[in-house]
């Protein structure tokens, strides 16, 4: 009963408000997606990504942590980073392929279940295994709103592309504990990241905000290419 009632505290309850707001921003991000407003929706998913980094530090701050906080963020995640990215995508693009694309996009949903399961059961905190699920979601929103022209088909390929990295054993960093060997790695990514970014700016501003999730998709692999032996593994830690 005192777990119970501890949920109920404000000190708990303030950082889950930041979590509710994000499955709101989901929910209707998949409305606007019905309506064929794309941007509207992928702004939305934008606005959610940037609820969901406070909920967890404000969380941290307070000392409010969870289970009950953790499995929450979850299912908001779920609502905003796996099915409103996948009406969108559908909806916007996908739809050609008819109930084939219906069910593309719908891998992105069972990647973000199985991504967002394992998460919470394997209690790692140094590192992701397999791109979060928000990463995808901002990437997906990402494509709608720098209105890149790409075929279907190459769409297509993304949206499968980024489930099999959200279950892949690709360790992904979360930037709470970089290893040395790491830093130069990273730092050349982030050099590389900043010359993009001026260089986008300069052709079109409009694109700048596929780069981050981009960039960091590219961290995974890169970093994984200093012991690839590790892909074999089931995600222990080194």
């Amino acid at each position: 009963m005192e777990k119970i009632n501890s949920q109920i505290n404000p000190a708990y309850m303030f950082p889950a408000s930041f979590t509710y707001a994000n499955a709101l921003c989901g929910f209707a991000s998949i409305l606007f997606s019905f309506r064929g407003e794309f941007y509207n929706a992928a702004v939305l998913i934008i606005i959610a990504i940037l609820l969901d980094v406070f909920d967890g530090r404000i969380a941290r701050f307070f000392k409010a942590t969870s289970d009950f906080g953790k499995e929450l963020d979850s299912f908001a995640d779920l609502i905003s980073f796996g099915v409103a990215p996948a009406t969108l995508i559908y909806l916007s693009e996908l739809h050609v392929f008819q109930t084939t694309g219906l069910l593309i996009s719908f891998l992105l949903v069972l990647g973000g279940m199985s991504r967002l399961s394992r998460f919470n059961v394997a209690n790692i905190s140094d590192y992701f295994l397999g791109i979060p699920i928000d990463a995808s979601g901002m990437f997906i929103a990402a494509l709608v709103i720098s209105n890149i022209e790409l075929s279907a088909h190459l769409i297509a390929f993304i949206v499968v592309l980024l489930t099999f990295l959200m279950v892949c054993n690709i360790k992904y960093p979360s930037f709470k504990k970089i290893k040395d060997k790491q830093k130069k790695k990273i730092f050349l990514l982030a050099v590389l990241f900043i010359i993009a970014c001026i260089a986008t700016a300069v052709v079109d501003a409009g694109k700048l905000i596929i780069l981050l999730p981009g960039f960091y998709i590219l961290f995974g692999p890169i970093l994984e290419m200093e012991n690839p032996e590790r892909l074999k593994n089931n995600g222990e830690s080194d």
